[in-house]
């Protein structure tokens, strides 16, 4: 098994806990071994405030891409 997400992408935290001060876009800064629980886990830091957080795979998802603009030609 491996990492589902990869260095430099952007996520959204997912956690609910801390929901109202994890809000935002993070980018991967660190993948992390694999837990006892067979979760991999990831150092995320916020793209405008620049904190880093550790959190477990389940605890983010990915940015949705933007979709491409149709070019008029």
């Amino acid at each position: 098994m491996s990492h589902k997400f990869s260095l430099g992408q952007l996520v959204h935290s997912s956690g609910s806990r801390f929901a109202d001060r994890t809000d935002g876009v993070y980018e991967i800064v660190r993948l992390m071994p694999e837990a006892t629980n067979g979760e991999f886990g990831y150092r995320i830091r916020h793209t405008t405030m620049g904190t880093q957080r550790a959190v477990g795979e389940s605890e983010i998802r990915a940015v949705a891409a933007k979709p491409e603009r149709l070019s008029a030609h």
